[in-house]
C-alpha cells in the first residue's frame, strides 16, 4: 500500500512539473520547428492555438510553418483569419466545412495562397500525411479529459487523427478540459507520453439539432425496412440521419460502428436499443472517431461509459474492419448525382464545402458486409425546389464513383443501382427526381445515348 501511495503521489508530481500556462508552453517549443498538427472538432485546444498564433505573428519561429488541421472550433478558425499570421504559414486542411469554410473565403478574398485543401478518404488521412511529409510532426496539440489516478488522459470526443499523430509527434502538448468526457478504446494517453500540459475549462462545441422536413421523413420511411434487429449502423450527420435514428427506437440489439457519434445515435443507446451484442468487432461496445453533440448533457452521458470506444479513423473507417460486422447499414447524403450514378458530396459548382470524409469508406465496408447495405440519401431538390440534385452530367467534384453506389434514396423512392445497365440506371435515377425535372432529364438522357 505504501508503494501504491508513492506511485500516485509521483504521478501528481509529474503532472505539476509539466503544467504551464499556454504562452509558456508554446515558448518551450524549438524555434526551428516546421510541422505542427492540431486536434480538430471539439478537441481543438483553443488556448494553445491563441498562444501559438501570437508566437507565429511575433516571429518566434525561424521557419515558415506547415500546420495540418482537420476541422477546428469557430474560435480557432477566427484566430487563423489573420493576414499577418497567414503570410508566415501554410495550412493543410482535408475538410473545408464549418468554421474552416470561412477561412477559405477569407484567403480567397485577400488573394492569398496559404490554405490548401487535401482530398483524402478519412481512413487514409494519417497514412497519407506520413507518406507526403516523410517526417513526424514537430508538435501535436489537442484537448483531453482530466487525468485519472493512474495517470491516463482520454482523447474524449476526437481520435480520428489525434490518436496517430500523438504517437509519432516529437512533442505532445495537451489542453486539459474538465468538460471533456472520458471515453475509452485506443483514445487514451499516459502522462509519461505527454511533454507539456495546459489547463483550460470551457464548454465543448455544440452542433444544433437539424430541422426535420417532410421529405426527410419520407426518405427515412424508405430506408427503415432495411434495418432490422441486430443490424450494425452508421449514420452521417443531417436531417435524414436524424429522422432514421428517431425511427429506430422500436428496434432491438442494434450495433454502432460510426465515424461520427451524434445525438440521434446516442438516443438509441440511452433508450436501450443498442447492445452491440451481434457485432463481430468490439462486441458490446459503440465505436466512433469523432463526436459532436447538441448539448453538454449528451457529452456528460458519454463520460466514463465503458461501452463508448474512441479509435482513429484509420481503424473505424477501414472498409476491411467495417465489413466484419454482419448486416451493416450505412446511410450518407449527397449534394448531386448524375444519370451515370456518379456522386458529388463535398462540393457545389467545383467549390469545396466540406471534406471527402468517410463516405466511400463506409459504402465499401457496408457493401462487403454479410447482409450489409449502403444508402446515399437526399431530398431531390434544393433552393426551394428550383434546383434538381439529380442532373444529366455531374458538373462537380466526384466523391463516390458510380461503381461504388448501391442504394439511392429521395422522397420519391429507393433504387438499387448495382448491376444495373446504363439504361436501367438512368431511368431509375430519373424516377427519383422531382416530377418537374423528369422530362428535361429524359431529354438529356436521350442526347447522351443512355435511353
Amino acid at each position: 500500500m505504501n508503494n501504491l501511495k508513492f506511485s500516485l503521489d509521483n504521478i501528481k508530481k509529474i503532472y505539476q512539473e509539466k503544467l504551464f500556462n499556454a504562452d509558456t508552453a508554446i515558448s518551450q517549443l524549438k524555434q526551428d520547428i516546421k510541422l505542427v498538427t492540431c486536434g480538430g472538432y471539439s478537441s481543438t485546444p483553443n488556448t494553445l492555438v491563441k498562444s501559438f498564433v501570437n508566437a507565429v505573428k511575433n516571429k518566434f519561429f525561424n521557419e515558415k510553418l506547415t500546420i495540418f488541421l482537420s476541422r477546428s472550433s469557430g474560435e480557432a478558425a477566427s484566430l487563423f483569419k489573420d493576414l499577418q499570421f497567414l503570410e508566415l504559414v501554410d495550412l493543410e486542411i482535408p475538410n473545408a466545412g464549418g468554421a474552416l469554410g470561412t477561412l477559405f473565403k477569407f484567403e480567397t478574398d485577400n488573394k492569398l495562397n496559404t490554405v490548401k485543401f487535401i482530398p483524402a478518404h478519412f481512413s487514409r488521412m494519417s497514412s497519407a500525411f506520413n507518406m507526403i511529409h516523410k517526417t513526424p510532426p514537430d508538435v501535436h496539440m489537442f484537448q483531453v479529459s482530466p487525468m485519472d489516478q493512474s495517470g491516463y488522459f482520454s482523447f474524449g470526443v476526437e481520435g480520428s487523427y489525434s490518436i496517430p499523430m500523438s504517437k509519432i509527434a516529437k512533442k505532445v502538448i495537451v489542453e486539459v478540459n474538465k468538460f471533456m468526457p472520458r471515453t475509452f478504446g485506443e483514445g487514451v494517453i499516459h502522462i509519461n507520453d505527454i511533454d507539456l500540459i495546459v489547463e483550460n475549462d470551457e464548454p465543448l462545441g455544440i452542433m444544433e439539432d437539424h430541422v426535420l422536413s417532410n421529405e426527410s421523413q419520407l426518405i427515412g420511411d424508405f430506408i427503415l425496412p432495411f434495418i432490422k434487429d441486430g443490424s450494425c449502423i452508421q449514420l452521417g450527420i443531417g436531417g435524414i440521419p436524424d429522422v432514421i435514428g428517431h425511427k429506430l427506437l422500436n428496434l432491438n440489439d442494434l450495433g454502432i460502428h460510426t465515424e461520427l457519434l451524434w445525438s440521434s445515435l446516442t438516443d438509441l443507446i440511452i433508450n436501450g436499443n443498442v447492445t452491440n451484442k451481434f457485432k463481430n468487432t468490439n462486441r458490446y461496445s459503440t465505436v466512433f472517431n469523432v463526436c459532436l453533440m447538441p448539448s453538454q448533457g449528451y457529452y456528460d452521458y458519454l463520460n466514463n461509459n465503458p461501452t463508448i470506444l474512441c479509435y482513429p479513423a484509420s481503424y473505424v473507417n477501414d472498409p476491411a474492419v467495417i465489413m466484419k460486422n454482419d448486416n451493416f447499414v450505412s446511410v450518407n447524403s449527397f449534394v448531386e448525382i448524375d444519370l451515370l450514378g456518379q456522386v458529388a458530396s463535398e462540393s457545389i459548382n467545383w467549390h469545396q464545402i466540406t471534406g471527402t470524409g468517410g463516405q466511400v469508406d463506409f459504402i465499401r465496408g457496408a457493401t462487403m458486409s454479410k447482409g450489409g447495405k449502403s444508402f446515399l440519401a437526399a431530398e431531390s431538390t434544393t433552393k426551394n425546389g428550383t434546383i434538381s440534385k439529380i442532373v444529366p452530367r455531374l458538373n462537380n467534384i466526384v466523391t463516390t464513383a458510380r461503381t461504388d453506389v448501391e442504394y439511392v434514396v429521395t422522397e420519391y423512392g429507393c433504387e438499387y443501382l448495382q448491376g444495373q445497365n446504363s439504361y436501367e440506371r438512368a431511368m431509375a435515377l430519373i424516377n427519383l427526381a422531382h416530377p418537374s425535372f423528369r422530362d428535361a432529364l429524359k431529354f438529356e438522357a436521350q442526347k447522351m445515348g443512355l435511353i
